[in-house]
């Protein structure tokens, strides 16, 4: 818990303060197939537009079997989006993602995997201040971790290695609006 506290303040203090652009909070809606399965998929992702063209994002993803004292993975990461030319769509790309396996049959101690993704999404601002965002999220797109996804494809009866999401929140101004500094 140290190490991810400390993730985290690093991870902030990166962000420069005065970021031109917002921030929003958002869950995947996308995790109501998790009714439909015995694995549940919960996403909450805070993201930080900095300019027009990059932006972080900041999602944890809790991964659990129905059943109590059945395995989870929790997991966060640090992701940068490029939006190209200032378009809604981007791209996302995992700069640090680290998740803690628990519960694991025969284990005592959780494990500590560090893996990566990558989305691409369409990002809709709805007035006054909703964010809709769809994203098509892929687990490890240059095959790295080829054995630790098939350890987490082993444990979860529902592990996609390519997932749906469907973000909704809320955005919040921060630092100066783009009309002020143009």
């Amino acid at each position: 818990m140290k190490k991810f506290t400390a993730f985290c303040i690093v991870a902030l203090c990166l962000m420069p303060l005065g970021a031109r652009e917002g921030l929003s909070v958002a869950i995947d809606l996308g995790s109501i197939e998790s009714f439909f399965f015995d694995t549940a998929h919960l996403r909450l992702e805070v993201a930080w537009d900095i300019t027009e063209e990059f932006g972080l994002r900041l999602p944890v993803t809790l991964t659990a079997e129905w059943l109590k004292g059945d395995p989870y993975y929790l997991e966060a990461g640090l992701f940068i989006d490029y939006y190209p030319l200032g378009w809604p769509f981007f791209l996302s790309l995992s700069l640090a993602q680290v998740g803690v396996l628990g519960n694991q049959r025969g284990e005592d101690d959780p494990a500590v995997l560090f893996l990566n993704e990558m989305a691409v999404g369409w990002k809709f601002s709805i007035p006054p201040g909703f964010v809709l965002t769809p994203m098509v999220i892929v687990r490890d797109p240059n095959r790295v971790f080829e054995g630790e996804y098939a350890e987490m494809g082993d444990i979860f009866t529902h592990f996609p290695m390519v997932r749906c999401a469907l973000l909704f929140g809320w955005t919040f101004p921060v630092g100066h609006s783009r009309t002020e500094g143009e």
